[in-house]
């Protein structure tokens, strides 16, 4: 059976007065937001206080109340406990707070405040308790950990005698803006670092006055003017433009499409450096007032690459109707001597010696040949017997486009000749190849091919193509002269130029020896 306990008749009396005392202020707290009451008694430690509305009569708060209410802005006021006393709608849904939760707290319970520096808190009151306002900036953080950008208003209170009994806050949400204002700041920084470091020359120009207000690093060391040289002068005066008329033109056709575009311009610095440069200009507004910015890149480099590149082109073009010349003078000669299948056997050997020679001038982009790489393509068949039966010594040196042609093609023609009927048609012959530069007043080129040990020879009844090739053509290709001769040993052969019609003149001097 339970056990029935009856309660003390004092802890009865005191929840009675507490119940009343509690509906008083309920009752209280709702004639403040309605605004029914123009001033408030409270007992406080240090006797009645009196907290007055400022308000005529009760109508008149109740009004301001009203118009609290509906205004964007939270409204907050404290009294000198720092708890809050009222807070309108806008303050309840910036802090997701009722005004029934709210008021009696201190406002650390709704938010905390975060500040800029070190003693701008302690900066505010200082301000606010000499002249009774401060208006600044700072964070709130809400309950939930949210972060407000706060533009405050902040207001002393005082009481009918002019004692300062609390604070009214009126806040504004700037949360929105402040992100909007850092958004336009890291684009202004990030605008001004590609402005800085940009490798492009970058003016900026007023349109009214058509001269320079800003320049970029690039274009001031493009020009070789400093910066304060280049403001306040017109495109023209650092030469971009041909003349005013030109830079008023040049406006006249931003102000209808936005943007012009110049391919190619001249552009002289001052020190004297030549410029080709390609210009595109902008006009837009910036802050409300237009602005043109003129992007000049400098296409120098571009412009003698592509010059080159039809300049090559053209070399191209007449080196392969030479060599279409030379292969059909071979062709032809070719065809004059022997019957069909040996006639196609020569034509496609010697037009072999020619590619070889042909590959390596690609090779070295027609800048020149190396003499004993020519010599080692031209008897790439023999290349088992090259430094043991066949011997190769001279210094480096390289051959002219035209040289290594001519040469190459009687290197071949040699070897081949060697190979049916002299020094490297039995297994006991030699050939030696050697090359030589000789210093004089005059330095001359001279370069030979001996050969014995291979079976006894005559000097032919008479003379084929292949002596064309290594007589009157190779004498051709480096404006020089060739003898023949045909000894019972052996043949040799010895081509001597002047220097500078044979040779490149590079790389030259270092022996070469063997198979090189």
């Amino acid at each position: 059976m339970p056990l029935s306990v009856r309660p003390d008749p004092d802890v009865l009396a005191d929840n009675a007065r507490l119940r009343a005392r509690l509906d008083e202020v309920e009752e209280t707290l709702h004639a403040i937001r309605s605004g029914q009451v123009d001033a408030l008694v409270v007992e406080g430690k240090d006797g009645p206080q009196i907290y007055t509305l400022q308000g005529l009569d009760a109508e008149t708060n109740r009004l301001r109340g009203e118009m609290l209410d509906q205004v964007s802005d939270a409204v907050i006021a404290i009294d000198h406990e720092n708890r809050i006393i009222y807070l309108n709608a806008a303050a309840e849904r910036l802090y997701e707070v009722t005004a029934f939760e709210a008021l009696g707290q201190t406002l650390p319970q709704i938010y905390t405040c975060r500040w800029g520096g070190g003693d701008d808190e302690a900066a505010a009151m200082a301000t606010l308790l000499e002249h009774g306002e401060w208006c600044g900036e700072n964070v709130h953080v809400r309950r939930d950990g949210v972060e407000i950008n706060a533009e405050s208003s902040i207001t002393m209170l005082r009481d009918v005698s002019g004692r300062p009994t609390g604070i009214l806050s009126v806040i504004r949400d700037v949360t929105e803006r402040k992100r909007n204002e850092n958004r336009v700041l890291v684009s202004e920084i990030r605008y001004r670092r590609l402005f800085e470091t940009a490798h492009d020359g970058v003016l900026l120009l007023n349109p009214a006055t058509r001269k320079i207000i800003d320049a970029n690093p690039f274009m001031t060391q493009m020009l070789g003017y400093p910066h304060d040289q280049l403001v306040g002068r017109e495109l023209y005066e650092i030469g971009l433009l041909k003349d005013a008329a030109a830079s008023r033109e040049m406006v006249l056709k931003l102000n209808q499409t936005n943007q012009v575009r110049y391919e190619d311009l001249p552009l002289k610095g001052q020190g004297g450096q030549h410029h080709e440069v390609e210009v595109v200009a902008n006009r837009y507004d910036e802050d409300g007032r237009p602005v043109i910015q003129c992007n000049i890149r400098d296409i120098t480099a571009r412009k003698e690459s592509e010059e080159q590149v039809r300049l090559l082109m053209a070399e191209v073009n007449h080196r392969a109707k030479n060599l279409l010349a030379v292969v059909l003078a071979v062709a032809r000669q070719t065809a004059k001597y022997g019957d069909l299948p040996s006639y196609v056997e020569r034509l496609s050997n010697r037009i072999d010696g020619l590619a070889a020679g042909q590959d390596l001038l690609v090779k070295n982009q027609w800048q020149g040949v190396e003499v004993s790489d020519l010599v080692l393509a031209q008897l790439a068949h023999f290349k088992d017997l090259i430094g043991t039966r066949i011997l190769m010594h001279g210094p480096r040196a390289q051959f002219t486009a035209a040289a290594a042609q001519g040469v190459g093609m009687a290197l071949h023609e040699l070897a081949t000749n060697a190979s049916k009927y002299g020094a490297l048609s039995n297994f006991e012959g030699r050939v030696h190849i050697s090359w030589r530069i000789t210093a004089a007043a005059k330095p001359m080129f001279s370069m030979s091919w001996t050969e014995n040990g291979g079976p006894k020879i005559m000097e032919p009844a008479r003379k084929g193509f292949g002596q064309m090739i290594i007589g009157r053509m190779a004498e051709a290709s480096v404006q020089g002269t060739a003898e023949i001769r045909f000894h019972e040993t052996g043949l040799s052969w010895t081509l001597s130029a002047a220097t500078e019609n044979a040779l490149t003149g590079r790389g030259q001097n270092e022996s070469v020896q063997g198979s090189a």
